[in-house]
């Protein structure tokens, strides 16, 4: 692909950044027994999704009975969740939704109840489905809701040195969904993918990039897949709660110039 491709069509860019995915591994993720999504120590208010990363398929599907948040007095927090655990293709990532009519506001659920979550209080997450070797705790502090959509133009590329394999180090302001990982690539100056690998740090705050080749000068892009999503739903086009933003399709990828000198 040269760099007279960075407007293609949304098709030939799913393409483009599928194929990086092939790349990227995150063997943080890849955790002994259970392992989770937001890994820092807080989430925002509106926090939407919750993924669980397993070693192993479940031989059925999580029972919801067997998870719970809990207020910091030690309360379940009631109808926090839907009663829809979603396994991905390969079985060993499960994502639990929190109750979305609870965090939209102004309508019926989130009228009724309030948000399951409150920004100020601390929150712990227990899951003790009997499949899992153990059960699995985690607890957060909740911070103010996050309304925006994702900005890539807000990110921090940190400098790597020519002729290096240094990895690639990009801060973003919020923590990314748990698959952001293999959502993002790196274009090289003759416009061709970078193999490598890719990795989630630093609570899904950082995404590092190892090159498979030293990094040469010129200008490089970040290209970042249509479809990138925090974990409160916001997506590059619109934020979760902005009007019919579930029927509007993510179309252009994110871009992120940067420059070796």
């Amino acid at each position: 692909m040269t760099s007279t491709n960075m407007r293609a069509p949304s098709r030939a860019i799913l393409n483009w950044l599928a194929s990086a995915a092939l790349l990227a591994v995150a063997p943080g993720l890849a955790l002994a027994g259970v392992g989770l999504t937001p890994s820092g120590p807080t989430v925002a208010e509106n926090l939407l999704r919750i993924e669980l990363h397993l070693d192993r398929p479940l031989a059925a599907p999580l029972d919801m009975a067997h998870v719970a948040l809990f207020d910091s007095t030690g309360t379940p927090i009631r109808d926090a969740f839907l009663d829809l655990p979603l396994p991905d293709q390969s079985g060993r990532n499960v994502t639990l939704l929190l109750h979305p009519g609870r965090i939209k506001r102004g309508v019926g659920p989130n009228l009724a109840l309030g948000p399951a979550l409150r920004s100020g209080q601390s929150v712990t997450l227990r899951v003790d489905d009997p499949q899992l070797d153990r059960p699995l705790e985690q607890r957060w502090l909740v911070t103010v809701p996050l309304r925006q959509r994702i900005d890539p133009q807000q990110w921090a590329v940190q400098t790597v040195r020519r002729g290096s394999l240094q990895p690639l180090r990009v801060i973003v302001p919020a923590a990314l969904d748990g698959a952001a990982a293999a959502q993002i690539a790196v274009q090289d100056p003759e416009g061709r993918r970078m193999s490598g690998s890719a990795t989630l740090a630093a609570g899904e705050r950082e995404w590092r990039f190892t090159p498979a080749r030293i990094w040469r000068p010129g200008t490089y892009l970040l290209r970042i897949h249509p479809q990138l999503e925090d974990p409160q739903g916001n997506r590059l086009c619109s934020a979760f709660e902005q009007a019919e933003q579930s029927a509007q399709l993510c179309k252009d990828e994110g871009q992120v110039a940067f420059v070796i000198d």
